[in-house]
């Protein structure tokens, strides 16, 4: 392939945040057989059926920020929405995604690892923000609506863990009346009281 092409290739995945579908490659004149030999001769790596990633970029591609843009209308929660607020101290072992309940799951890559968890439309829009990580936009659940999965999923995740998140999360400016609000439309406003009142 040509230097111009590559060239031109290059740059539309730079303009994507290096992260393409095969659509966008196909309204730029690249057909299945280009992007087959591309993937060959190792200028684009396919990470699911339908996206591709640069990988021929010295800087590597945040496994959040990956899977967050190959996994349509996801949110990035609990443990990797708690590591990038600075909310806890565990490490995530894959990356936590929400998505709504409605028709299949979505096809997941090998790569990155994610742990899926499907809700229904009332409690998935909750606390939802875009915020700029890794030099370009995620979209991941607020601080408040973190602390109250926490504790909503204290069983799941462990007790100590969800009280470390709520303390974490009172040490830099706590919203105690958007915290009790979100806590009201998840139905544990008492259980989220309990623990204020255990540590304040």
């Amino acid at each position: 392939m040509k230097e111009q092409r590559i060239a031109k290739l290059k740059s539309i995945f730079q303009n994507n945040d290096m992260i393409v579908k095969s659509e966008i490659l196909k309204k730029n004149k690249f057909c299945s057989k280009d992007i087959t030999g591309l993937v060959k001769n190792g200028y684009i790596q396919r990470v699911r059926p339908g996206y591709y990633i640069w990988s021929r970029s010295d800087a590597k591609i945040d496994d959040v920020v990956l899977a967050n843009r190959i996994i349509n209308n996801s949110v990035v929660s609990l443990f990797s929405a708690a590591d990038i607020y600075n909310l806890t101290d565990v490490i995530p072992s894959s990356v936590y995604l929400a998505v709504l309940a409605v028709g299949k799951l979505p096809i997941l890559p090998q790569y990155p690892l994610i742990t899926l968890s499907k809700m229904s439309k009332k409690l998935f829009e909750i606390g939802i923000v875009e915020v700029h990580y890794h030099d370009t936009e995620i979209r991941v659940y607020n601080r408040e609506r973190i602390v109250c999965d926490f504790i909503r999923l204290r069983n799941k995740v462990g007790n100590d863990i969800a009280i470390g998140v709520l303390k974490n999360y009172l040490k830099d400016s706590p919203d105690i009346q958007k915290l009790m609000e979100y806590a009201k439309l998840m139905r544990i406003n008492k259980l989220v009281r309990t623990y204020l009142e255990a540590i304040l």
